[in-house]
């Protein structure tokens, strides 16, 4: 089975979470490893790196940012999902943003690795690289992840002990800590290879390491960080973007042609950083997100506000009086992304179609509406995701996801460079980068999705828009308006879902309704508070601005 050594790396790894570094009372643990026992043993220390592959959390996790932004709610509030769209965001709730303690935990553990490194010296230079490349890759991206939320956080590079007197640590500024990561995943691009096959897939490249430094810079560039428009950032920016795709990585990653496609398949050419799965070691994310007449959760309950954001097929967007007028299928003559993101009413959806409508009489409907099979869990707004399914599944809670969770692909780094390069004037550029997204998303169809043409702050949108489209529920979108500065028009006020009621003669009736009322409170929002059980420990950790101090 392919991959099946890493995997079960992986499942040594998690063994390693428990390594002790004490000598209590002189007895060697029976239950554990000890530092001296991993880092004398080549094994053990591969396993030890290898553990991080499934530490980041991603969109398979119920903590998904696509909860929480204008593409979707969540259909039960997990990690207090809703209470985060009601502008009920404090130190003490988190939610399923608080990452600050499993991070740094593994933050620590990436240090540990590097006062061992003497160790490695024994063995073969090429693989002594790749260790080390990976550690310096993981540890700069939980720091991403980390200042991506809440700004400048504590730069730790070494473990600590107890009695250590500088273990309490200030906050480093946000530059600081970007000059940081993006220094170590330069250092990390520089030890990995290019690429890796057989067994190895799947491994951290240096194209993924230059890629994520793509991301950190752009969001440095952007107006929450660079309010006076820096352009030495924005070029920073564009070089790092360029990189993927210089000369020196020529050939090594391509726009997939199946946009649907490429998120069920790990050999995808565009993918550059994912997490592997196989139907072992797989996930449940199909079976969370399907609607409820297959026996799902419709956990990803999408927005009407997202559905409209897909333009039609000659690049107007829809007309909200369309759902009055219709008598059936509003959704035509979209976007052919729209059709590989999102399940829609009469659809055909794995192996049946979709029935989210209602009758007339108010007390009974479809199989997937609220009066349908398991209806405590239906979808709230009537639609649900279909971008990451595989359709093929048809045991519900039995089959297994084995598709992987694409961190980072080629689309991603085209869209940061046009984005740069509209900064730094070069429109030309921007369109052409833009354009080659647009091209793939016609899937060879003619008199579509008509090129960008746009220019100036108009140019702009159609940028921003392109990313919100080609990138929907892959962990960008929250972090975009945020860098942006426009969080405080796409996260605020009422979203909406669909109605549905079918009628004696066949036909249906569409009305938007009213889901849920979203608040973002820009004097604060901008930034995830630190968590107080944080600042209780270290009082040295000042408090991001709107938020109460300890």
């Amino acid at each position: 089975m392919k991959h099946i050594n890493i995997l079960k790396s992986l499942c040594l790894g998690v063994l390693l979470g428990g390594m002790s570094s004490c000598d209590y009372l002189d007895i060697e643990p029976q239950d554990r490893f000890t530092e001296n026992d991993v880092f004398s043993n080549l094994g053990l220390t591969k396993a030890y790196v290898q553990k991080h592959y499934v530490l980041p959390r991603n969109g398979w996790n119920q903590q998904a940012l696509r909860f929480i932004s204008d593409e979707s709610m969540n259909n039960f509030s997990w990690y207090d999902a809703w209470t985060v769209n009601e502008g009920g965001l404090t130190p003490d709730q988190l939610g399923g943003l608080d990452i600050w303690s499993d991070y740094y935990a593994n933050i620590k553990n990436c240090n540990v690795f590097f006062a061992n490194a003497e160790a490695l010296n024994q063995i073969d230079k090429k693989e002594r690289d790749i260790l080390i490349g990976e550690m310096t890759f993981f540890r700069a991206y939980y720091y991403m992840e980390l200042i991506n939320r809440f700004g400048g956080v504590v730069l730790a590079t070494e473990p600590f002990a107890l009695d250590d007197p500088t273990l309490f640590r200030e906050r480093a500024s946000y530059e600081e800590c970007v000059e940081f990561v993006a220094g170590e995943f330069k250092k990390a691009a520089d030890l990995l290879p290019v690429k890796f096959t057989g067994e190895n897939y799947g491994r951290i490249t240096r194209g993924a390491a230059l890629a994520m430094r793509s991301r950190v810079l752009l969001y440095a560039a952007s107006p929450l960080w660079n309010p006076t428009d820096d352009k030495t950032k924005w070029q920073e920016a564009s070089d790092a973007a360029a990189a993927v795709f210089s000369e020196e990585m020529a050939g090594v990653y391509s726009l997939d042609p199946d946009y649907k496609g490429l998120f069920l398949n790990s050999h995808s050419s565009e993918i550059i950083y994912a997490r592997l799965y196989n139907s072992e070691h797989g996930h449940q994310f199909d079976w969370e997100n399907t609607p409820n007449g297959w026996s799902g959760y419709s956990a990803t309950c999408v927005l009407q506000e997202m559905v409209d954001s897909y333009e039609m097929e000659d690049g107007s967007m829809p007309d909200p009086s369309l759902y009055a007028a219709a008598r059936e299928n509003p959704w035509k003559n979209r976007d052919p992304r729209f059709y590989a993101s999102i399940v829609c009413d009469g659809q055909q959806f794995r192996d049946n179609q979709v029935d989210f409508w209602i009758n007339e009489d108010g007390v009974s409907g479809g199989k997937d509406s609220e009066y349908g099979r398991d209806n405590w869990n239906y979808s709230k707004t009537h639609y649900t995701i279909r971008k990451f399914m595989d359709e093929s599944m048809l045991k519900p809670w039995s089959d297994k996801g084995s598709h992987p969770w694409i961190y980072c692909r080629l689309a991603e780094i085209y869209l940061n460079y046009a984005e740069a390069q509209f900064h730094l004037g070069n429109e030309a550029v921007a369109r052409e980068y833009v354009n080659k997204i647009r091209e793939r998303a016609r899937g060879g169809r003619e008199g579509i999705l008509p090129d960008v043409t746009e220019s100036g702050e108009a140019l702009l949108a159609k940028i921003q828009h392109e990313r919100k489209i080609e990138m929907a529920f892959e962990e960008h979108r929250f972090y975009d308006v945020r860098r942006w500065k426009i969080a405080e028009q796409t996260d605020n006020g009422d979203v909406h879902g669909i109605k549905i009621v079918k009628k004696a003669d066949g036909s249906k009736s569409y009305e938007i309704i009213k889901v849920q009322s979203r608040k973002f409170d820009a004097s604060m929002h901008y930034l995830v508070p630190i968590p107080n059980y944080e600042i209780r420990k270290c009082p040295k950790l000042n408090q991001n601005p709107g938020y109460p101090q300890l």
